[in-house]
């Protein structure tokens, strides 16, 4: 069965600089406005910020400073702007401190701005402070858009809220709050899944047949790998057939996470009809799939068959990579083939390849499984000259 997997997959698978800003520099661009005469603006008499140049939180909160003087000020779009500068950076809590300065000094804000404010909050955990600004959203005369209930809905998973979350969808599409969109749905379907109410994600799923409303390809693929991981094989398949007849196209993400679930049971059959459905939807095996399979096969002891993978991913330019080869090392190691295992080692720097703390673990156990006690030390010894880390979970020496 195993072997027929992979004459399968070998028959039918297609082929498939800038410099650091000064401080000058910045005032020159705030002050740009003042040293220019009116005639000379074409367009408007708001000044024109560069955000481009802004690489340092502190670049940020120096032109903030520099915008609140100017006059006449910069609109809400350049502040929005700034503000979003700041989250891409990841500083959420420094975009709080501006955001919550500029309600202070009575800068305008729009909608835009506060939705960046509850997105800031909802990443650092905190959605009740966010569910405060949409208050404000009420008293500005604005109306929450689908963003806005997004993300409060995927900071109340963050902040392991699930029941929340759960209510605050269902009051979104029972009291018609907003058009759920697909990142809605997908927020809500990841969120159950993370937080291990997969059963719940797919009934969810599955109740969206029968509304308006379309779940995307990402959220099915969400379901059925969270159905793969809890071992709930067989209701991913049946999910798989589900799709098929809602005129889902499974990719080779859906796949991938059926052939990995199908591999930890050993059911190498059912991988042999999955491989064929691949082939039959020209859908192309990408690295990720073919790693699923050579590492089962290594585990299974089929060390060969999982070389003749690698010599098909290599005919289809598919790249093995450092995941490839040490599923391989694992595989020679297990077989006590030693010399084999440390072949494929050492040829990781003429691939382009840089051994990973797993090549070096997998390595260093089979030679003290085999009696190869120095052998075992000098890797352990060359480990912090590659500049890695003993100290990493999957180090096991």
């Amino acid at each position: 069965m195993r072997s027929t997997a992979v004459a399968l997959i070998r028959r039918g698978i297609s082929s498939s600089k800038l410099g650091y800003p000064s401080i000058l520099s910045f005032y020159s661009l705030c002050s740009t406005f003042h040293t220019v005469n009116h005639k000379d603006r074409p367009f408007s008499s708001t000044p024109r910020i560069d955000f481009s140049c802004i690489t340092e939180v502190s670049d940020a909160i120096f032109l903030f400073r520099e915008m609140v003087r100017m006059r006449p000020q910069p609109s809400v779009v350049d502040f929005t702007k700034l503000l979003n500068v700041i989250v891409k950076m990841k500083k959420y809590s420094a975009a709080l401190c501006v955001f919550d300065e500029m309600l202070q000094l009575g800068v305008p804000v729009n909608e835009y701005t506060m939705n960046i404010g509850i997105h800031c909050y909802c990443q650092l955990r905190q959605p009740d402070f966010g569910f405060a600004i949409l208050g404000s959203f009420f008293k500005r005369g604005y109306k929450p858009d689908v963003i806005t209930f997004s993300t409060l809905i995927k900071g109340l998973f963050l902040d392991d809220k699930v029941a929340e979350a759960e209510i605050l969808f269902k009051k979104l599409l029972s009291l018609k709050l907003c058009e759920p969109d697909e990142v809605t749905i997908l927020t809500v379907i990841n969120g159950l899944c993370k937080a291990g109410y997969t059963l719940a994600a797919r009934d969810l799923l599955s109740s969206f047949g029968k509304t308006s409303y379309k779940a995307t390809i990402e959220s099915y693929n969400t379901v059925v790998d969270s159905l793969c991981k809890d071992g709930m094989v067989d209701d991913a398949l049946h999910l798989l057939s589900k799709m098929n007849d809602m005129g889902i196209s499974p990719d080779v993400v859906t796949y991938s996470s059926i052939i990995q679930g199908l591999c930890n049971f050993g059911r190498w059959k059912d991988v042999e009809n999955i491989v064929a459905e691949m082939v039959d939807h020209k859908i192309s095996l990408n690295a990720v799939t073919f790693n699923i399979l050579i590492d089962a096969l290594c585990k299974e002891g089929e060390v060969k068959q999982a070389e003749d993978l690698v010599e098909i991913m290599m005919q289809r330019n598919v790249c093995p990579d450092i995941i490839t080869y040490s599923a391989l090392i694992d595989g020679y190691c297990k077989q006590g083939q030693m010399v084999k295992a440390r072949k494929v080692f050492d040829s990781f720097e003429d691939r382009g390849l840089k051994p990973s703390i797993i090549s070096y673990n997998t390595l260093i156990n089979g030679y003290c499984k085999r009696g190869m006690v120095d052998e075992a030390w000098d890797l352990f010894l060359e480990v912090p000259r590659k500049g890695l880390s003993r100290l990493s979970k999957h180090f096991l020496f």
